[in-house]
């Protein structure tokens, strides 16, 4: 657990990309349960479970299916098994840094500070969305403003599409 630990951080540390990631079904299926679940953490600090649910699963059917497309269209889709599980376990350990933030802001009262951990937690979507560029550009054999269109468009996308399914103030 310690090994794949390191690896996800390594890859958040731009020191390794996706094709370090082992090609296991079993590391696939762990990951995306990982990812899963602290985003569901994060997302009931704000939002209610059916609704938080429903977002997780357009949020994870929506990475899968474009990085799948996406792959196909690169002529690698033999990597989408080790791709996932790089994106879904660097997205689990952004949501755990993310938690104590999401945390910090909920407490505030509806007066309080909050600019610090806002500040904060947009610095740490700003990392996660160059590790998505950096994992997808390894991926892709693309340049990195390859990569860093297909996250930004991602990320925008998931977030579009999961606010309409309902308001998250996570």
């Amino acid at each position: 657990m310690r090994a794949l630990f390191n690896l996800f951080l390594d890859i958040c540390l731009f020191r390794k990309g996706p094709q370090d990631t082992p090609a296991s079904a079993a590391l696939l299926k762990m990951c995306l349960l990982a990812y899963g679940l602290t985003s569901l953490l994060a997302l009931l600090i704000g939002t209610p479970a059916p609704v938080a649910l429903l977002q997780i699963l357009l949020d994870m059917v929506l990475l899968s299916g474009l990085l799948y497309l996406a792959l196909i269209l690169y002529r690698h889709p033999r990597r989408f098994e080790q791709t996932l599980s790089a994106l879904t376990g660097v997205g689990t350990l952004m949501s755990l840094l993310a938690l104590p933030l999401i945390v910090w802001i909920a407490r505030q009262s509806p007066d309080g500070d909050v600019q610090l951990p806002a500040l904060l937690l947009l610095a740490l979507m700003a990392w996660s969305i160059a590790i998505m560029a950096h994992i997808l550009r390894c991926a892709f054999n693309a340049p990195i403003w390859v990569g860093a269109l297909y996250a930004l468009g991602y990320t925008f996308l998931s977030w579009m599409l999961t606010g309409w399914v309902g308001p998250s103030s996570g």
